[in-house]
């Protein structure tokens, strides 16, 4: 088993190759807005850190979300441009399943991850997700993160899960929760013509 794993949905970049029993991989911290700019080169860099090329690779996985909008945009096409090059099969990784995985949920047993604006990204025991205010009594005490880094293991986790039972994704389908920022000031705009 030899995964692509690229996770753009934060700030963060991740990419690593993730094997049955080792993890190789290189994290870019605080990459913000130059993911389009960096993903590539990491992809090459871990790479050549796991020494395998593309054809090496058995599957392709990618983090669909909930996250940056553009984030998962740059990622989920360049991860199906790999994939299709290669003909190989897709996994989806929801990011607050990865969280669930890796965080302490707290009493509650939520997760939850900065959607920004006032807003958190919230998921519960596979209730489809939704966004909750910043002050919301349902995220205290929530897992959460805002860095791909820290809930690594839990995306790790369902890929090695996924691929040890041969579920394999049709598609990598981004989850948006919300309207992106443009969208909700093209939408303001027009209300006010």
């Amino acid at each position: 088993m030899k995964v692509l794993f690229v996770d753009t949905t934060t700030a963060d970049l991740v990419a690593a190759v993730i094997e049955k029993d080792k993890i190789y991989s290189v994290m870019d911290k605080a990459v913000g807005v130059r993911h389009s700019e960096t993903l590539c080169g990491k992809v090459d860099e871990v790479l050549r850190k796991a020494n395998v090329n593309f054809a090496d690779l058995d599957a392709y996985a990618c983090a669909v979300g909930p996250g940056s909008f553009t984030g998962i945009r740059i990622g989920v096409s360049t991860v199906k441009g790999y994939a299709t090059a290669y003909n190989r099969p897709y996994i989806a990784v929801n990011c607050l399943e990865a969280i669930a995985r890796s965080v302490n949920l707290g009493a509650v047993g939520y997760s939850v991850i900065d959607a920004g604006n006032g807003y958190y990204y919230m998921d519960s025991s596979g209730v489809f997700p939704s966004v909750i205010a910043y002050d919301d009594e349902r995220a205290v005490g929530a897992g959460r993160t805002d860095s791909a880094a820290e809930y690594f293991d839990g995306a790790a986790d369902i890929i090695r899960c996924k691929f040890g039972k041969g579920e394999f994704d049709c598609d990598l389908t981004p989850i948006y929760i919300r309207k992106s920022q443009a969208e909700v000031t093209l939408q303001n705009k027009e209300r006010t013509k």
